[in-house]
């Protein structure tokens, strides 16, 4: 299982790769860990993990927008980012 700090480091690393721009990114003490959380998107729908769940924001007209970005607690890998809007990669692929 990685760490929490792991998570925020391949979450900053998977912005960045993808060119994302932020206001606001959480830090560690405000990761949230789910366990056994249902996966409903991506590689590994309809799929149990263990996710570390990020926050990002970007600009927003009025406000700020929230992006959630869903890392794997066991592998690290980053799962999707979820938005009020949909998923941001079927936005970019």
């Amino acid at each position: 299982m990685i760490t929490k700090e792991q998570a925020l480091e391949n979450a900053i690393e998977y912005i960045k790769k993808r060119n994302r721009n932020y206001v606001y990114i959480v830090t560690k003490e405000k990761i949230i860990y789910e366990e056994k959380k249902y996966i409903n998107y991506g590689k590994y729908e309809e799929q149990e993990r263990n996710i570390y769940v990020i926050n990002y924001d970007i600009e927003g007209y009025t406000e700020p927008i929230p992006h959630f970005i869903a890392v794997d607690a066991e592998t690290g890998e980053v799962l999707f980012t979820a938005t009020p809007h949909g998923y941001v990669e079927d936005w970019e692929d």
